[in-house]
């Protein structure tokens, strides 16, 4: 093992100090940085410091060994050998500990490997200690006793490191997937660099890139995914991800819940008001009629609270979707002033209308959501004014051929505070709760509206002054079909409506269809809606039932609740299809179920449904259906 001349020892010692310098500015700013931040790596300062105290190590062996300082004591000349071999061991140990500690949230290391790490680790300092205690024996005072047996060189020279080397490599490519971009090349260069200086130094016997290599990478690990800002933001990152997580667990929990309660409640409205009907239409008394028809206003009012939070969730779900046709302004303005007519009525308030004549008839849009938001707007203002008057009024601006729609509504009620504008789109807001504790509603009408006029492209806004009452507009941009104009509204109002829209009798004796449906009053009510079309009806309470009669006869349509027990109809509807020579191979299948949620009738469609139906039926609805459906010869329209 021979001396250094007084240059190599000159060139050796400035590098390692230099390194040794950078090294020790790394551990202090770990030390003061990192003192408050529980989040910090440990592995990374374990390693700083063994990499810290390994150049130390290093620069003190260097110097003992120098030619001309002082004679080489043998004893002296073997331990510094061993302290180096041993320097450079843990340095990969540690490094390949810090290389796993990249991957611990989402990959645990393996114990076996663990251990067996570890217990080689112990082994060789264990068995470093015994060679020097073995060879102490042997030293005479000459240099060939100090001289390194081939074995001990490489095993602990060559053989543990490159172990250790190859065990980080392999970990990094296989789990490396893991981790970010920045971590990614982080990591790559400071390998590079860690693992470049070490095997220069295993190949070629320099300290020349051995710990300058390790000093830089540990710089570009600290600075690219160490720093306490950094591991903070990752952090940060990390909790938003399980927040997220969390948020889409309870998200699918939300709309589980709203599936069942939909289909709980509007189970029995489905009956309720189904029954009461049959009330209206057979009874002869005036005073039943009247009862009869406050159970269909207030079970009406349930419904639309019940509508409105599943509007709710279509629109946080993303799915409520804006579908447009080309429908006629004059229908939609008619049927909303009539029902807002009557309730404005009930309060004694007055109704005004004004409606620009000079407006096209015919747009294209979604007719539903248009008619949804104006009655939620006039609804609301019915419902927030005591006394005097509510006002609608339609007009447009032109852009080519868009029409940009501004319907207006305004009242005489109680008015908003302006500190309270700022939460008036908000989803379940109250506001004024205690003067207004006597009003009904959920709060959900002007923020469904809000969402309605932003999906459509088009704005909402409120003026008002606390005590003397409020406007509120909706701009929504609709394609103009035909330059026909609305005219006068007024004179019109009320027979405005196309003449399909007119009172009709419909009539299908010749039609024949099936209902299932597991709740035996469902069926009643549905056959009491279809009384009057004179059309054959059977009814079967279990999908099994609805198999075997579809075995028997050719229905012209089949309407099938979908929740059942035992089977589902989803289940009933491929086994009536698949029927080998069916009657009702191609008969259309409705999905009739309670379940009105978003996406609701997409999910069924897609499984093989021709149409959907939710509960409570409502006559016009079911009647839409048949005349869809049933074919042309079998329906007789007898306009009333």
């Amino acid at each position: 093992m021979g001396d250094l001349t007084t240059l190599e020892t000159i060139h050796r010692m400035y590098i390692s100090m230099t390194a040794l310098a950078f090294n020790l500015v790394l551990c202090v700013m770990i030390q003061v940085m990192d003192r408050e931040d529980e989040g910090r790596n440990r592995s990374f300062g374990h390693l700083a410091f063994v990499v810290f105290l390994g150049n130390a190590l290093t620069c003190v062996t260097t110097f003992v060994r120098r030619a001309d300082s002082f004679p080489l004591v043998p004893e002296i000349a073997y331990l510094a050998y061993l302290i180096s071999a041993a320097a450079n061991i843990y340095v990969t140990a540690f490094f390949s500990k810090y290389i796993e500690s990249f991957f611990r949230k989402k990959h645990k290391p393996s114990v076996t490997w663990k251990r067996f790490n570890n217990g080689l680790l112990i082994a060789a300092t264990i068995l470093l200690i015994v060679i020097y205690i073995w060879k102490f024996p042997q030293f005479d005072g000459t240099a060939e006793s100090a001289n390194i047996d081939l074995w001990v060189k490489y095993i602990f020279g060559y053989a543990i490191e490159l172990y250790f080397i190859l065990y980080t490599l392999i970990y990094f490519i296989r789990y490396g997937k893991l981790l970010n971009n920045r971590q990614t090349v982080t990591a790559i260069w400071g390998i590079l660099l860690t693992i470049g200086g070490i095997l220069t130094q295993l190949v070629f016997q320099s300290i020349l890139l051995n710990y300058v290599g390790a000093s830089i990478g540990l710089y570009m690990f600290y600075f690219g995914v160490e720093t306490p800002d950094y591991r903070k933001l990752m952090q940060t990152m990390e909790e938003l991800k399980t927040a997220r997580e969390a948020a889409d667990r309870a998200n699918r929990s939300k709309s589980e819940f709203l599936a069942n309660m939909s289909h709980e409640i509007r189970t029995p409205i489905n009956a309720v008001l189904g029954m009461n009907e049959m009330i209206i239409r057979e009874s002869h008394d005036d005073k039943i009629i009247g009862y009869a028809k406050n159970v269909d206003s207030s079970g009406q009012t349930l419904l639309a609270i019940i509508n409105d939070i599943l509007d709710i969730s279509k629109i946080e779900a993303g799915k409520l979707t804006i579908t447009e046709a080309p429908y006629k302004l004059s229908n939609i303005l008619n049927d909303v002033t009539n029902m807002v007519t009557i309730r404005a009525q009930a309060k004694k308030l007055e109704f005004d209308v004004y409606v620009d004549e000079t407006l096209p008839d015919g747009l294209m849009g979604d007719e539903v959501r248009v008619r949804q938001m104006m009655l939620n707007l006039l609804t609301n203002a019915v419902k927030y004014t005591s006394e005097g008057s509510v006002s609608l009024s339609v007009e447009g601006d032109y852009d080519n051929d868009i029409l940009n729609l501004i319907i207006s509504v305004s009242d005489t009620g109680m008015g908003i505070k302006s500190e309270d504008k700022d939460k008036l789109f908000s989803q379940f807001e109250r506001l004024d709760v205690v003067k207004n504790r006597s009003i009904e509603g959920t709060g959900l009408g002007l923020a469904i509206t809000h969402d309605l006029a932003e999906l459509m492209g088009g704005t909402i806004s409120v003026e008002s002054t606390y005590g003397l009452g409020s406007t509120f507009s909706v701009n929504i941009p609709q394609k103009i079909v035909s330059r026909e104009q609305i005219g006068n509204f007024r004179a019109k109002r009320g027979c405005c409506a196309e003449a399909g829209a007119k009172e009709r009798n419909l009539r299908i004796p010749e039609g024949y269809i099936l209902v299932v449906d597991d709740t035996r009053i469902n069926l009643m009510v549905f056959k009491e809606l279809l009384k009057r079309t004179e059309i054959k009806i059977d009814t079967a309470e279990s999908a099994r039932d609805s198999i075997l009669l579809a075995e028997k006869n050719k229905y012209d349509v089949i309407y099938m609740d979908q929740r059942m027990p035992i089977m589902d109809g989803t289940e009933a509807l491929r086994v009536i299809k698949a029927q080998e020579n069916g009657a009702n191979m191609d008969t259309p299948i409705i999905c009739l179920t309670a379940d009105a949620v978003a996406g609701a009738k997409e999910k069924y469609i897609e499984e093989g449904f021709d149409d959907y139906l939710s509960k409570p039926v409502v006559s016009a609805q079911l009647e839409e259906t048949l005349i869809k459906y049933v074919p042309k010869e079998k329906i007789i329209i007898e306009e009333v």
